[in-house]
């Protein structure tokens, strides 16, 4: 089969229009890119060339440049340039070499193709580079997506040489008399991805010769799996995410019924930053007492009696906090919280705001402390158990917008018992059939 019937087929396979839509590609000036411009020609695609310049190479990239604007010229198609500072962007993001590159071209490709009309952008990834792509993700940790490797098509972005290999390319650029420029960099083993390139996939081919095309065989197996997956993975997500203000709540319940929640809870909470042997101690935790948790650079994952409950990080100290034992104390930024349990015989009930006395029989420990949110509501002291949502309440108060952002609620069992510096609810108050109490005291910080 001929490197053109190669493209035509993924074309037709994936449902890729090249025939009626616009296509810019991506040209670094490699063999791979240069190759695709010329198949593009012969396909009669329309076609734009997008180039960047990420002036790490001095005169090199310049070079590349130059050959960018000459194949533009020679197929007369429109031609876009730019270039990056990118050694500032990687001190600024604090970010590698490869991780600055990819983000300053595609966040610059995609606005060139939809500020000058392409329907598609085109990268010239082959099969060789994604053979590289899940070795070096099966090396790295992943799950089925990272198996399955790059997508010939993705939303806009298409790739129509992924099934091509390097060979192929280097023969029909050799047939064609196609000059192009070859990067030095891709021959230094510095990088992870260039070590699996020149040591481990020979190996590799020296044990199977048949790499090639036994690997693209199962590309399309895993690619089928994935579907398989995500379908189940969704269908299970509605009932097992669910969202409650700005938190994930998990029930503990339905995950433990579920025979892949390892895989499930990982497809999940990986977006937030959480690995594969963090979720394995949040299940081995599931038996345990509340009050767990787990941290991610981005989120907090906490172990309540009946939930996992996902929350982000937030600044200042806002996310969820567990009060352990009726005697704990808690600082946060601006105040903290004093706990001590006393017999009701010993305790004279004052009105202070700041105190809240509490039937401690009525009260299950862990409790949570937690900024307030929208939808919150509770029976506050006084009103004869008539349900008041937090948000009225604050209307009736008359706080202002800073004074409710501030605002911390107490829990037990998730039912609201204080809006702290406020008022305590009515199902938990004291009365005189009460043995012990809860005296929980707010004292503002210096």
């Amino acid at each position: 089969m001929s490197l053109l019937q190669s493209v035509r087929i993924l074309a037709a396979d994936h449902q890729i229009d090249l025939r009626r839509r616009r296509v810019l590609l991506a040209l670094s000036g490699g063999v791979d890119s240069v190759v695709l411009a010329e198949v593009l020609h012969q396909l009669g695609v329309r076609f734009g060339i997008a180039h960047c310049n990420f002036q790490l190479r001095g005169a090199e990239s310049d070079g590349d440049e130059a050959l960018a604007q000459q194949i533009a010229a020679k197929y007369g198609v429109p031609h876009y340039s730019t270039r990056f500072d990118t050694a500032a962007y990687m001190a600024e993001r604090k970010v590698s070499v490869q991780v600055a590159a990819r983000e300053l071209r595609y966040r610059w490709l995609h606005e060139m193709r939809e500020a000058h009309g392409f329907h598609y952008l085109a990268t010239a990834h082959h099969l060789n580079d994604n053979i590289e792509t899940v070795l070096y993700n099966f090396i790295k940790g992943t799950g089925i997506k990272g198996l399955r490797g790059m997508l010939p098509k993705n939303g806009r972005l298409i790739r129509p040489l992924l099934e091509v290999s390097r060979a192929e390319i280097l023969a029909f650029q050799k047939e064609h008399g196609l000059v192009y420029r070859e990067d030095a960099s891709n021959a230094s083993t510095k990088y992870t991805r260039n070590k699996i390139r020149h040591s481990l996939v020979p190996l590799i081919e020296e044990i199977n010769p048949g790499l090639e095309q036994g690997f693209a065989d199962r590309l399309r197996i895993f690619s089928d799996l994935e579907d398989l997956y995500e379908a189940r993975f969704r269908k299970v997500a509605k009932q097992l995410f669910l969202q409650r203000g700005s938190d994930i709540y998990i029930p503990i319940l339905k995950l433990r019924q579920l025979k892949d929640r390892r895989s499930i809870l990982f497809n999940y909470l990986k977006s937030f930053g959480f690995n594969a042997a963090q979720v394995d101690d949040m299940l081995g935790a599931l038996d345990s007492d509340g009050g767990k948790q787990f941290l991610s650079e981005q989120a907090r994952v906490v172990k309540d009696r009946r939930f996992l409950i996902v929350t982000e990080l937030a600044k200042g100290n806002r996310g969820a906090i567990y009060i352990e034992h009726a005697n704990d104390l808690v600082k946060l930024d601006g105040f903290s919280l004093q706990c001590a349990a006393v017999e009701a015989a010993a305790v004279v009930i004052g009105k202070e705001k700041t105190h809240a006395f509490l039937d401690l029989d009525k009260v299950k420990f862990p409790l949570l402390l937690r900024p307030w949110r929208q939808g919150d509501y509770f029976y506050p002291f006084g009103m004869k158990l008539k349900k008041k949502k937090v948000s009225k309440y604050f209307k009736d108060q008359k706080l202002a917008i800073h004074q409710k952002e501030s605002v911390w609620i107490l829990e037990s069992d998730q039912r609201i018992v204080w809006i702290v510096g406020e008022r305590i609810d009515e199902r938990f108050r004291v009365s005189d059939k009460t043995q012990n109490v809860l005296v929980i005291r707010q004292s503002r910080e210096a």
